[in-house]
Order: C-alpha cells, then structure tokens, then sequence
C-alpha cells in the first residue's frame, strides 16, 4: 500500500509541474500558486493587513458602542488585548504552512518561510504529516529521522494554504477539522488561503461558498477576498483577534430555507456532498449521477486532452 501511495503522490507531482503548468501557460489561465503568492504578498508586504486591522477595530467599536454598559466594561479590556495582538509591521519572512503540498511550489520563492506538509511526501523537503490527526502544542515536533511531523506550534503561521486539498477528503467533518486546525496553527491576523477546483459558471455554487464563509466565520474567520477563475474558487479568510467580528457577518445573513440545507457550524460541504446516488437494478456497485457538461468539463483538464485531437 505505502509504494501505491509513493507512486501516487510521484505522479500528482508530474501532473502539477508538467502538464497543469504548460497548459496554464498556452491556455492564459492565471496560475493558482501565483494567486496564493499575490495575495500574501498584498496582504503582508503592501498594506493588507493594516487595512484589515484597522477595519476590525472599527467593526469592534461599533459592536461595543450598541452593547450594554457592562457588556462594555467587559469589551474595554478586549479592545487593549485586540491593540496588543494585532501587529503594524512586517519585516520579515511570511511563514506559510502548506498543507497537502505536493512538490513545494512555493518555496521557489525567497518571500516565504515554508513548512511544506503531506500524508506522502513526493519529493525531499516535504514532511510527513496528518492534519487531521497532528497534535497542536507549545512547539514543533519531528520524528527522529527529522521527516515527519508529531507536532506543530499554535499561534505560529502567518498564511495557511489548503490549494486543492479539501476534496480529497470524503468526509464535511474532516474538512472542517482541517479549517479548526488551521485556525489553531495560525497566528491572530493570520491567513487561511484555500483553492477549490469548479468549472461551472460563478454562481453554480454560490450556496456552498456562503455556507463556506458561515461555517468559517462561526470559527473566527473573516472573509477577506474571493475570485472565481477559469476552473478554481480562490478564497481567503483572515483570523481575527475578536471572534465577535468574525461571527458579525453570520448575524446580520437572513438565510433561506434553501441555503439552511447547506449551513453547519461543523461542517464543510463540496459538491459531491449534494449528488445523487444511483444504484442499478441488481447491480453490486453505486454511480454518482453528472451532468454532460460537468464530465466534458473535468475530462477537459487530464494532461493528455490536447493530445487526443492529434
């Protein structure tokens, strides 16, 4: 089983730096691991977080100004810990934790601090490591052999990045797992960037990215940018020093009935969480039900497509 995992991750690693960057280039798509390198470097190293430090203290004032008079006491005190938790200056390195990394794209450049982390590690200076199961303590701890990771340090990231990771698990509970853990690895005013691949129109899924940016915010994310590109949703959210301003943007929604099936608190949902099952009259197995375009559109982006009109 563990060389059907090393041959797997060998060959997701040929994948990302042979054919999805080549066919990035001839097709004019704009790069997910660019979009990830331009929104840390926009938020730590041009103003970004400035901006977004001083837009929730705003946001926390106003909140404390329509609270009760004791209710105010209690926030005075919030507001000096927010002053001393969020910081005005970079002048260093952004530590990155890229979690589900695969070949380490981002370590080609000198701006980031990477931890590079995988369940099966494609290539030398990537860690062993299980998210989803990691400890989170004081520090970071390795195995012996220095290759995998037991333990990563709380409050020590700048910029989390899940690029393409959260559809590889099966279950809305783990992938919220992975966001919870997230949030305890990153630093207050840390970012968590995630890319999710849609080739449907931008507001297909609509649902489901409010129901991201709920179940996100009810953790103490604010979402701070979104785009939608050729075939991803590229969103980030930023962890705020007062989770009240996080959870602001859930009280002020009037959901609809429809968009209640798709909230949780615990839970992330993907597409494939809404798709029909369809079991055939005595048959054994189970076939998800798509649509035409849905199959052209994901068959459309396997390395050798181009080549089958040859």
């Amino acid at each position: 089983m563990r060389k059907f995992d090393q041959k797997y991750a060998t060959s997701m690693q040929k994948l990302a730096t042979t054919y999805w960057v080549g066919n990035n280039s001839k097709n004019g798509t704009y790069c997910r691991i660019e979009w990830i390198r331009t929104q840390c470097k926009e938020y730590f190293l041009n103003g970004g977080k400035e901006k977004y430090d001083k837009r929730e203290r705003d946001i926390n004032a106003k909140m404390t100004v329509k609270k009760p008079d004791d209710e105010n006491r209690a926030f005075d005190s919030d507001d000096i810990r927010i002053e001393d938790r969020l910081e005005s200056s970079y002048e260093r390195r952004i530590s990155v934790l890229d979690v589900g990394s695969c070949y380490n794209p981002l370590s080609v450049d000198e701006t980031f601090d990477v931890t590079a982390i995988d369940l099966i590690p494609a290539i030398e200076g990537i860690f062993r490591c299980d998210f989803l199961n990691v400890a989170i303590g004081r520090e970071k701890i390795l195995s012996r052999d220095a290759r995998e990771i037991h333990q990563l340090p709380a409050r020590s990231f700048d910029a989390a990045v899940f690029s393409l990771l959260l559809e590889y698990l099966p279950c809305p509970k783990q992938r919220y797992i992975c966001c919870r853990n997230a949030y305890d690895v990153l630093k207050i005013g840390g970012l968590l960037i995630i890319v999710s691949p849609d080739s449907k129109h931008v507001g297909a899924n609509a649902r489901l990215m409010k129901s991201w940016r709920y179940t996100l915010s009810r953790l103490g994310f604010m979402r701070i940018k979104y785009e939608k590109l050729r075939h991803l949703h590229c969103l980030t959210f930023r962890k705020c020093a007062c989770k009240d301003v996080a959870t602001r943007w859930c009280e002020l929604q009037r959901f609809s009935e429809d968009d209640k099936r798709y909230m949780s608190e615990t839970e992330i949902f993907i597409p494939q969480d809404f798709q029909a099952v369809i079991c055939p009259e005595g048959g054994q197995g189970k076939s998800d039900e798509y649509d035409e375009t849905d199959l052209a559109n994901i068959f459309s982006q396997l390395p050798f497509d181009n080549e089958a009109s040859i």
